[in-house]
């Protein structure tokens, strides 16, 4: 319960903080890659198995 309540405030000391100092977006904290390798082996692999 308390490890809870610590990262709740860090969490919002930290939003403050950036929100103080004109940080409002950062686009790296929210990229995201596409879908890796094996997830492209595994669709490869359905659409090979359902042939016609």
């Amino acid at each position: 319960m308390i490890g809870r309540f610590r990262s709740l405030l860090a969490h919002w000391t930290r939003g403050i903080r950036r929100r103080l100092n004109g940080d409002r977006y950062h686009p790296e904290e929210h990229y995201m890659r596409g879908p890796g390798p094996k997830t492209r082996a595994k669709s490869m692999s359905r659409t090979g198995t359902t042939g016609s």
